[in-house]
């Protein structure tokens, strides 16, 4: 067996016990506390571009080695639900015609989990609690999961195996954005498979009713 070299990362992933899927992450009290925001037909929108240290100290997962990392918050009216799907979002370098879709979780991990089979190794283990929380948007009983995160040495394959994979595409899955019809704050993390130069700004657009809105990110 190849010698561990504990890493000391320890994850919270906390999810209401009685839902499943993308919990999120907590929105900001408005729309103009992210990097970028705009607002139309009495919705708002913010999303900020996570810096690679941001990255690192926001996932255990090593999301850096597939994805671009953009945090999204929705603000809509309480009598006027929102439908909210991935779908209608996408990042484009500023200039480029190309623009792509976020990856879902399923995908970014298969490719974190590619990637590491040339590098070094993941192993996670999970365990389970309970914990509650309360705040502004959200209160109430949640099931908090603690990840254990240890690397091997460079040249052993364990952090690619499917177990990894699926740990990796579980917590993915619950930072990422929920989708569905929302009619209170939502926010939560899109993953995008785009590489850049550094300090090329970038376009995330997304699609309300038909009409196109752009957030331009630095």
């Amino acid at each position: 067996m190849n010698r561990r070299i504990l890493q000391g990362l320890v994850l919270l992933v906390a999810a209401p016990v009685v839902a499943s899927g993308p919990r999120g992450t907590v929105p900001k009290p408005a729309a103009n506390r992210y990097q970028a925001h705009a607002e139309k037909d009495g919705v708002s929108v913010g999303a900020t571009l996570l810096t690679s240290d941001e990255v690192r100290k926001t996932f255990v997962s090593e999301v850096n080695r597939c994805c671009l990392v953009v945090e999204v918050a929705l603000y809509t009216l309480r009598d006027k639900p929102q439908q909210l799907s991935l779908d209608d979002f996408s990042l484009r370098v500023m200039g480029s015609e190309t623009a792509l879709k976020p990856s879902s979780a399923k995908v970014a991990a298969a490719s974190i989990q590619k990637s590491a089979e040339s590098q070094r190794d993941i192993t996670v283990s999970p365990s389970v609690g309970v914990g509650y929380e309360s705040g502004p948007y959200s209160h109430g009983t949640y099931r908090a999961a603690s990840v254990a995160v240890g690397v091997s040495e460079p040249g052993s394959h364990s952090g690619s195996s499917e177990r990894d994979r699926d740990t990796m595409q579980t917590e993915l899955t619950e930072k990422g954005l929920p989708e569905g019809t929302t009619s209170a704050p939502v926010a939560g993390y899109l993953y995008f498979s785009l590489t850049r130069k550094k300090n090329t700004p970038l376009q995330l657009e997304w699609v309300l009713s038909g009409n196109k809105i752009t957030l331009t990110l630095p």
